[in-house]
């Protein structure tokens, strides 16, 4: 890895960090200089601007999971697993989720931030329904059947995220048994 690279990453981590810690409207460029190492000169050669690097790092957290889905697409996981994957990361992942609440917050504060971190969610959105419409068309499952699964199964997700985050006494298990059980078709074989 070159320099620049480097340095670009290492802008993406802390702001990553900082967002987590202190929200997006409470990241300034200076704390991000501070945290990465690096300067506002190489945060500006990088970036356009605190909302170019801010939705970088919404890039950077849904990369994994688009890989993913990429990878997998000849042998699909169902709406089900579907959960069970994501929000299984996201209980590996506390950070994650931490993260992706704090970019939603972002997102309502700040029109133009929000209309680009929408761009950046609908990819992952899409690419959900276009695993579950491969899952459906590999198991003779009319694509009717699962209209509006992969928002579903984005809105579930989010909420385990949020409420991870936000509610005492949240029973992770719990939740996470009633999504699966909620997004699992009569075609699928319940998984152990």
């Amino acid at each position: 890895m070159n320099e620049k690279s480097t340095s670009r990453n290492a802008i993406i981590e802390a702001a990553a960090m900082l967002i987590r810690q202190h929200g997006v409207q409470g990241t300034s460029v200076a704390q991000l200089v501070a945290a990465s190492g690096t300067s506002a000169g190489a945060i500006y050669h990088h970036f356009s601007g605190k909302n170019a690097v801010v939705v970088e790092v919404a890039r950077s957290a849904i990369s994994i999971p688009l890989a993913a889905l990429k990878e997998y697409l000849d042998r699909p996981a169902s709406p089900a697993q579907l959960a069970s994957y994501a929000m299984s990361a996201l209980e590996l992942a506390p950070e994650l989720g931490e993260l992706l609440a704090q970019l939603g917050a972002g997102a309502i504060t700040d029109d133009a931030l929000g209309r680009r971190l929408r761009a950046e969610f609908s990819m992952l959105r899409d690419s959900v329904e276009e695993t579950m419409q491969a899952w459906a068309r590999l198991n003779d499952v009319p694509a009717a059947r699962i209209e509006g699964y992969s928002q579903l199964l984005v809105g579930l997700t989010l909420g385990y995220a949020s409420q991870r985050v936000l509610v005492e006494g949240f029973d992770e298990r719990v939740y996470l048994k009633q999504a699966v059980a909620l997004l699992r078709l009569p075609e699928e074989t319940p998984q152990g």
